[in-house]
């Protein structure tokens, strides 16, 4: 694809977003080139930023700023600690002929 294809797509996506406040349109912007950009044209992107992104807006050029240094913060897993060292009570599982997986 050409780069000026890429610019010109680019920028229409930046206009649309602009009305948006900030914050929004950076997300915008980058779920729409994660979302519906195939992984090369995303890669001739980078390319092209990589060697200065002439011609491209100033919104879009934040937006891929951030689009491709990865998430904003590390993905933590959730660890849950029981306090109870003993298993819930309840009802009794049912053990009924002819239903459930028993068969």
């Amino acid at each position: 694809m050409q780069s000026s294809d890429l610019v010109r797509m680019a920028n229409q996506i930046a206009a649309y977003f602009e009305a948006y406040p900030k914050q929004e349109a950076l997300d915008g912007i980058a779920m729409h080139i994660h979302n519906f950009w195939e992984p090369r044209m995303r890669n001739e992107l980078k390319a092209y930023l990589d060697k200065g992104g002439e011609s491209l807006s100033p919104l879009f050029l934040e937006a891929m700023a951030s689009y491709y240094k990865g998430p904003k913060s590390p993905v933590k897993q959730a660890v849950m600690q029981s306090q109870n060292k003993t298993a819930p009570t309840g009802a009794m599982p049912s053990v009924a002929d002819g239903g459930g997986d028993a068969g």
